[in-house]
């Protein structure tokens, strides 16, 4: 457990028992005022922060606090004996609100505010404030003034000694629906006539098992505080008087507990004693933090200061899963979408766990690619990257690029005069390289040896292989196809379907084996043709050009997310956030507007019935005419998954197709019926038989090599003594067109230097040269590479990540290295993990971003992240940061490093520095963390670390898939699932990364104007966009400038521009996009008008530079990447850090050298 400073009795104010009060200053006094009164309020500002209101009343047993009201900036919160009220609205606790935290344990009810206030009511007679001591001198109220100073200016006031009760009146708060009289301001002290009760009060406080304490907090005040309870009582009130007692002790044990002492067990069965619920022991002094089944190493994370309270016995844990109470961790169950036993098991689509000890053990199931192309415009690689691109061309969706048996080509051309309403028009699937073995979208019912085509339903025709691959292309609304590879294509894939390596970064390689920044790059060096003219991206927003077609879009697609429709069933499993924008932006963007928004709906259907949720009656809600326009006799169904029940497939002398395939809808011939030619369902009796090409009407009969044959149920039924024999008679052989030869191949078409082995028909170069892809024809040697919409001439090098790419025959000849991984986040709760893996939550705990702490391993290093709120919805305006490395702790907030050095553990070297903007720690087992001392954080891991790690950031195993990993070791797709396993446990669950544009659209508009800077064509980041796509940082950034309504509005959106900005300036591109209106930097602060020492600001500024302590200017961390901040010209040398840039001077000036003990000595004081 980390260590903290164990005396922070000083930040304390209380109030407990017989009207008792303790300051942050140590004044011990008592006040018996039942009014309304102000505890503690900030005194110093013109509008107070925060204040914490209190009033006491009197029962049988003694006074009773019964309402604590606290309010921080605009949140009030109300605890009263049966409920707490959050800007009167009752709640149940756990609550998170804006950046407070109420929540209640066995004992206490407690609210913790980021800003540094915590307030604890036991519920009956005590309350505790502790503050962060930024407050100090700042405070005024009962609890005194926060100067550190005894009596001084709380008792004190011109000269004149001020009563206990006199000052206790002075912070009466007017109430007009409550009245009570202020108490007389009679002698404060008891009489000294009470020698016997005082002694008695020492006996019980100084006796030896209190010495842990007395060592540590002086027990006089508390000795004074017990005589009093036994003055002010009667005899006659016992009970009263051993409550009051008890209630002392209990604060001089709290009090001593804060101070680093370890109070006793002093309670027994018959004395103050203390009921626990479940199986838990009471204990003085224990950890806040109590592991649970679901979050085990919760008390080695904890932070906060020991109280008394329930807790379980050692080596055990809480069942929070079945709420049993405390249980030895082995026996802990597991919990996903029920709860299961040990040693139970859950069968996920790749995987296959089992539950052990309250963790899950899984072992990966192989499984099939798949590939989709939807709305004509949205694509899903095999390994699930995700991206928009409207094209004008033929373009290799995906081909076997080891052993050529397929191509998959896909005609994809604008829908109308809009060039981005862009539709799929055709899906041609070539064998082998075979021009004349193929299978195309007009196709609806063919047997061959390699492939079977069939229409499951009148909207959908499926073609399957025997070799593995499987097409489904989907015609009504509009043509969408699914492409599935089984597992024997793993690695050999290539195309607009990626490679399917089960690695998400490298899925936008292209034919010059490249991996391109943007889609659009990517997707325009898979074009089949080469007279297609390269596509760019749209940038704009479709639905910001009319508002009727935005309000027709929200109005049906908003029904995908309703939680009340049919829809939430398949929430839990198949996130509907995609499928929402993807259907707003294609309702504003084709002309057909309903055809379009329908197309998205059956997509979102579709991904369920994959995961076996049928949405039976979706188109009651949507998309309804579809059910209606079924042909006569046909029947519209939301579940087939038969083969094509027609008259010619009885005819087929083997099986159709296989029924392994995701059920579809449409229209299709009721059980029992077939279609005949045409297009009516007929039972099977009046099916017509067939034999070359001849129909054979039922009941008629026909001879076929001597044999008499009877048409019956659409089969021809012969009556022979031969047995028939299936396939030739010899001495016939049966020819595949598949393995026709070279010279009996179509027609073969022109090769390029961008697609050296694909085929394709028009003008081509003469034989021996290739397209060059500017319309000249070249020797193969002499052909360019493409990357990012450049042409690069052969020979030509450049950097990708850590490795060099050299442009050799038209394609990338690159180095293999093992590069660092970096993991971003940013903003309100936006996320890239090592892996590239996009995702987002809103969530007001403090998450574990990266540790290698995982599984049964020990680790060294942990990163925690926590969002400090601002604005009434709560965004994040900073973060907060903390490093765990071996025994050091880092504590990264307020732009300030505090390090805390704990009794355990390894001891790690780490540096230190501050980099333009980016205060850097520097660890030497190869991690990095920058922090940008507001919002955003990057966390840069070496090599080595390569699969040995965990948390939110992902496993850094280059697979993007398995990034969402519970603590529990179980992969889900849930976000919430994964991101509410790596919070600490003393926290709500997190948010959906919800819009809240929705809940302040009247800055919705100032926000995407003011955002429009990234996706701006004319703007500072124009010659970005082809190395680093824009559209997840706007679209970022508007939700973030949406949230940020009363105060950092400016924050907000300058550090969601400046985390694009960065993401250029990592890809070798810089960005001077700051300017006096947007996002300034005043350097000149700090040149104090001196001339010596200039401060100049720089988008890009080395991470690596000259300083006193580095003459040279070498550094032995290469990963870092260029960083915003300040350069200046000339042999100036950085002497002295300040809070964001560097101050220089020549280097004759640097005259001193730096200690042991870090600190920095000039000559002339050494």
């Amino acid at each position: 457990k980390t260590e903290t400073n164990h005396n922070h009795v000083n930040n304390i104010c209380s109030m407990w028992g017989n009207f008792h009060f303790k300051t942050f200053d140590g004044d011990v006094y008592q006040f018996p005022g039942t009014c309304e009164y102000n505890l503690v309020s900030d005194c110093q500002s013109l509008i107070r922060q925060f204040s914490v209101h209190v009033k006491r009343t009197e029962h049988n047993t003694g006074p009773k606090i019964s309402r604590v009201s606290i309010s921080i900036n605009d949140i009030g919160v109300e605890f009263t004996e049966k409920q707490v009220v959050v800007n009167g609205e009752k709640v149940t606790l756990p609550v998170h609100v804006a950046g407070i935290l109420v929540e209640e344990n066995t004992i206490y009810t407690r609210l913790y505010s980021k800003m540094g206030i915590t307030v604890m009511w036991n519920k009956e007679d005590a309350v505790m404030v502790e503050l962060d001591s930024k407050y100090s001198n700042r405070t005024c109220g009962l609890c005194g003034d926060f100067n550190g100073v005894p009596v001084y200016s709380e008792f004190i006031e011109s000269g004149r000694r001020v009563g206990y009760t006199e000052f206790g009146n002075m912070h009466r708060v007017p109430n007009p629906t409550h009245v009570c009289e202020d108490p007389f301001e009679n002698d404060d002290e008891c009489s000294m006539s009470f020698s016997q009760q005082r002694a008695d009060c020492a006996d019980l406080l100084e006796d030896e098992k209190w010495s842990s304490c007395s060592w540590v907090l002086n027990p006089e005040p508390y000795i004074k505080a017990c005589t009093n309870d036994i003055c002010s009582s009667q005899p006659e009130d016992e009970d009263t008087s051993i409550s009051a007692l008890c209630a002392t002790l209990s604060e001089y044990s709290r009090q001593c507990s804060h101070s680093g002492g370890t109070p006793p067990s002093w309670r027994t069965a018959n004395f103050c004693a203390m009921k626990c619920p479940y199986n838990m022991v009471h204990s003085e002094s224990g950890s806040p933090c109590m592991d649970t089944c679901s979050h085990k190493d919760t008390n080695e994370l904890c932070e906060e200061h020991n109280i008394d309270g329930c807790f379980c016995p050692p080596g055990t844990v809480f069942d929070d899963i079945s709420n049993t109470g405390c249980i030895p961790a082995e026996k802990c169950q597991c919990k996903h979408d029920r709860v299961y036993s040990s040693g139970e098991i859950l069968h996920e689509d790749e995987e296959e766990c089992i539950c052990k000890e309250g963790n899950w053990i899984c072992t990966s199931i192989p499984s099939p690619g798949l590939c989709t192309v939807e709305e004509g415009s949205h694509f899903t690689t095999f390994d699930g990257k995700e991206f928009t691109f409207h094209g004008d061309c033929n373009y290799v969706l995906s081909k076997d690029c080891k052993e050529s048996k397929f191509i998959i080509l896909g005609l994809i051309v604008p829908c109308s005069t809009h060039q981005t309403d862009t539709c799929l028009k055709s899906v041609v699937v070539l064998f082998n390289n075979d021009m004349k073995n193929c299978f195309s979208n007009s196709l609806t019912l063919f047997l061959s040896a390699d492939f079977t085509v069939f229409m499951p339903s009148s909207f959908h025709i499926m073609l399957q292989t025997t070799f593995g691959l499987q097409v489904q292309v989907q015609l009504v609304p509009l043509m969408q196809v699914y492409i599935t590879v089984d597992q024997s294509f793993q690695g050999k894939t290539c195309g607009i379907c990626g490679n399917f390596n089960k690695v998400l970064s490298d899925d936008l390689e292209t034919p010059q084996g490249v991996v391109e920044g943007t889609a659009v790059s990517f997707a325009n060096a898979w074009k089949a043709q080469s007279n297609c003219p390269d596509r760019t991206e749209r940038l704009d927003d479709p639905c910001s050009y009319s508002s009727d077609s935005e309000h027709f879009a929200e109005h049906w697609c908003s029904k995908m997310k309703d939680k009340e429709s049919l829809f939430a069933k398949c929430h839990s499993t198949v996130n509907p956030d995609s499928y929402y924008k993807r259907c707003k932006y294609s309702s504003c963007t084709c002309e057909k507007s309903e055809d379009c928004l329908c197309t998205v709906f059956s997509s979102y259907a579709r991904a369920c019935a994959a995961k076996g949720i049928i949405l039976q009656g979706w188109r009651d809600i949507v998309c309804k005419k579809y059910t209606e326009n079924c042909p006569a006799s046909q029947n519209y169904s939301y579940e087939l998954q038969n083969c094509q029940h027609t008259c010619l497939s009885l005819a087929s002398e083997r099986q159709s197709c296989s029924v392994d395939f995701v059920p579809v809808d449409g229209c299709a011939c009721p059980e029992g019926l077939y279609q005949d030619e045409n297009g009516l369902c007929v039972p099977m009796e009046k099916c017509p038989c067939y034999q070359n090409g001849q129909k054979i009407n039922p009941g008629k009969s026909v001879t076929i090599r001597e044999e008499h044959c009877v048409c019956m149920n659409g089969k021809l039924h012969c009556r022979s003594w031969k047995t028939r024999i299936l396939g030739c008679s010899s001495p016939k052989v049966y020819f595949n067109c598949s393995t026709a030869a070279t010279d009996e191949h179509g027609l073969e078409c022109a090769k390029t230097c961008l697609q050296q082995e694909v085929d394709c028909s028009g003008c081509q170069c003469p034989f021996g040269l290739l397209d060059d892809g500017r319309g000249h024809c070249v020797k193969p040697d002499y052909c360019p590479c493409k990357h990012d919409g450049l042409y690069y001439a052969p020979g030509a090098e450049i950097t990708k990540d850590c490795n060099q790419c050299t442009c050799k025959r038209g394609k990338w000849k690159c180095t293999h290295n093992k590069c660092p991984g970096k993991c971003t986040i940013y903003g309100s709760g936006h996320y890239i993990t090592f892996d590239q893996q996009r995702f987002g939550f809103r969530g007001d705990c403090s998450y574990i971003a990266a540790q290698d702490k995982c599984g049964n391993k020990n680790g060294k290093f942990r990163v925690i992240t926590e969002n400090m709120p601002c604005g009434t919805t709560g965004t994040t305006c900073s973060k907060a940061v903390k490093i765990l490395l071996g025994r050091t702790l880092l504590q990264l907030s307020d732009g300030n490093v505090i390090a805390i050095d704990s009794t355990s553990g390894p001891k790690i070297k780490y540096t230190e520095r501050n980099v333009g903007m980016y205060l850097v720690i520097d660890a030497d087992i190869g991690l990095t963390v920058l922090w940008d001392r507001k919002t955003t954080v990057h966390i840069i891991l070496e090599p080595q670390h390569m699969g040995d790690v965990c948390g939110l950031c992902g496993n850094f195993n280059g697979n993007g898939k398995d990034d969402f990993t519970t603590q529990g070791n179980l992969p889900t797709s849930n976000i919430l699932e994964f991101v509410n396993s790596w919070k600490g446990s003393k926290c709500p669950d997190a948010n959906p990364d919800s819009n809240p544009c929705l809940a302040t659209p009247n800055r919705e508009t100032w926000a995407k104007i003011q955002c429009s800077i990234i996706k701006d064509i004319k703007g500072p980041f124009i010659v970005c966009h082809n190395k680093v796509d824009p559209n997840p940082y706007y679209e970022n950034c508007v939700k973030d400038s949406c949230a940020c309504d009363t105060g950092g509005d400016c924050e907000c959106f300058c550090t969601a521009v400046a985390a694009y900005a960065q993401a250029c300036n990592e890809a070798d591109v810089c960005v001077n996009w700051r300017t006096p209106e947007i996002c300034p930097v005043y350097c000149d602060y700090y040149n104090n008008g001196t001339e010596d020492c200039t401060w100049h600001y720089s988008p890009c500024h080395t991470p690596c530079y000259k300083t006193c302590l580095n003459l040279n200017g070498t550094c032995s961390n290469n990963s870092l990447p260029h960083l915003e901040g300040e350069l200046t010209s000339g042999a100036r040398y950085v002497i002295k850090h300040f809070n964001l840039y560097f101050m220089h001077i020549i280097s004759n000036a640097c005259r001193g050298r730096q200690q042991p003990d870090d600190r920095f000595y000039t000559w002339s004081t050494i």
